[in-house]
């Protein structure tokens, strides 16, 4: 089957996320589990071991009758011991928190070398973390993202399909904003496609390159992003174009690698052909289509 990739991808970020029920305990493994586990990352070049917290911020409605039916929020924190593992020039990480495995990469090439790489980190939990494998399987997830620049030539309508892009009203001087659109996919799966259009700093150059939920808050865990700044016509509204495949386990089976990597595989196949649908001619022209 022929394959189709581009030659300058506007490709910056792949983050492949795993969530499975609560390890029991909330430093994720004993400390010769993660000695050991950090001894087998550094064998794979991920040897850069960071020991970080992260606060997430949730919110809970309750109706309460006796309020005449208005709902009342409440906000929930949680803080979470999070333990990351980077490497490969900092382009590679690896994220383990008591719910769930994050392989992040920037230097992504193509889907079989990640999977690959995917497959090697589950292999290396499974191997030291022994309670992982008692664990039920909740949710897996795919997601790219693009940066999308406009060279001298064309505008960012030029390149992405004009459905995706926030509404150009005649009369502004100046729009910025994001699209976002949710679809089925199949049974308990969806994919979340986001369309940022933002504005390039008063230095005419981009100064964001990923959704604000992806920012790193530890600048000791964060990634080196390489967009491909080369033809990009300074001072242009850029595009931050998100495709985040997901597909949920009501059922909560039990951690089964060959079917979590099995789901991996159905997310790439629909997000990829996505991406192709996304995009016009005009971008597969500049940016230069290779089959194979």
């Amino acid at each position: 089957m022929k394959k189709m990739r581009l030659e300058k991808a506007p490709l910056v970020y792949v983050q492949a996320q795993f969530h499975f029920s609560d390890l029991p305990s909330s430093k994720l493994g004993t400390e010769n589990e993660l000695e050991s586990l950090h001894n087998a990352m550094m064998d794979i070049g991920l040897a850069d071991r960071v020991d970080s917290k992260v606060v997430e911020m949730g919110f809970h409605l309750n109706q309460d009758a006796s309020k005449d039916g208005y709902f009342e929020v409440k906000q929930e924190k949680n803080d979470m011991t999070r333990l990351v593992f980077r490497g490969f020039g900092n382009r590679r990480s690896v994220e383990f928190m008591r719910n769930r495995l994050i392989i992040k990469a920037t230097d992504y090439t193509c889907y079989e070398e990640f999977k690959e790489f995917a497959a090697s980190i589950l292999n290396i939990a499974e191997a030291n973390l022994v309670a992982l494998e008692k664990v039920l399987t909740k949710q897996v997830s795919l997601r790219y993202v693009d940066v999308i620049l406009p060279s001298q030539t064309h505008e960012l309508n030029n390149y992405i399909q004009p459905a995706l892009l926030p509404f150009h009203p005649d009369f502004a001087k100046q729009t910025v904003g994001m699209s976002q659109s949710i679809s089925v996919t199949g049974e308990n799966q969806v994919m979340v496609l986001v369309m940022e259009e933002a504005q390039p700093t008063p230095s005419g150059f981009p100064g964001r390159w990923l959704p604000a939920d992806l920012m790193e808050p530890d600048t000791r865990a964060s990634l080196i992003l390489i967009p491909a700044l080369e033809s990009y016509c300074k001072g242009k509204n850029y595009g931050i174009f998100s495709i985040d495949h997901q597909i949920d386990f009501p059922s909560t089976p039990k951690w089964n690698q060959n079917d979590t990597l099995q789901q991996l595989d159905n997310l790439y196949g629909l997000s990829s052909s996505t991406f192709w649908q996304a995009i016009t001619d005009v971008a597969k022209q500049e940016w230069g289509v290779i089959n194979e």
